[in-house]
């Protein structure tokens, strides 16, 4: 529904935001993520905090175009309308490298504050064909 969307749609500004621009710190990008999320980056898994910073601190400066965002609820009574999926499609510039179409879907959810944190996150990039 356009309701869901409109809710969750910006949380993409604050993710990519910060991928590009506050990967490191304690206000940077993994503190969207909670504490034992898995992040499968082409196919590499990461899992914790601690291996997500790394995986991300290790990868050069980048700039993000955004596609499109999709968010849905995901099956209500299994997670107790807490839960919510949300897939990106867009475009990634790594510092010396070509620009690259990419897809990525992340499950949020909800924690013991309103906020919402990544519990999964998968990122591809998409191959011509």
């Amino acid at each position: 529904s356009s309701g869901i969307n409109a809710e969750y749609g910006d949380f993409w500004k604050t993710y990519y935001g910060k991928l590009d621009k506050q990967r490191h710190g304690t206000h940077g990008l993994v503190n969207l993520y909670l504490p034992e999320a898995t992040v499968t980056w082409n196919g590499n898994t990461s899992q914790g905090k601690n291996a997500i910073a790394e995986l991300f601190g290790n990868l050069p400066m980048s700039t993000t175009s955004v596609y499109s965002v999709d968010a849905q609820p995901i099956n209500e009574r299994a997670f107790n309308n807490k839960a919510m999926m949300i897939a990106v499609t867009g475009e990634v510039k790594y510092a010396g490298k070509s620009k690259k179409e990419f897809a990525q879907t992340f499950i949020l959810q909800k924690t013991d504050t309103t906020m919402m944190k990544i519990s999964y996150d998968c990122f591809r990039f998409m191959n011509e064909i």
